[in-house]
């Protein structure tokens, strides 16, 4: 699939160009604003990971680190 990085970004600026027409007024996000918002995706991703990496050890049935005798 190439070209699809330039494809992505067509389609962001033409919704950034939209946005623009529908909502003229409207006001563009300072940078702490979207800092603190990637903080908080950061924080949730790695909530998210370690609630994971916990359920997928709690299912495993297997011991850590060794490996299986054959059958």
């Amino acid at each position: 699939m190439k070209g699809y990085r330039t494809i992505a970004f067509n389609v962001i600026m033409s919704i950034v160009a939209v946005l623009a027409i529908v909502a003229p007024d409207a006001e563009v996000p300072t940078a702490d604003a979207v800092n603190a918002g990637i903080d908080a995706v950061e924080t949730a991703v790695v909530a998210v990971w370690s609630v994971g990496n916990m359920l997928l050890r709690a299912i495993t049935n297997s011991p850590m680190f060794k490996k299986e005798p054959p059958e």
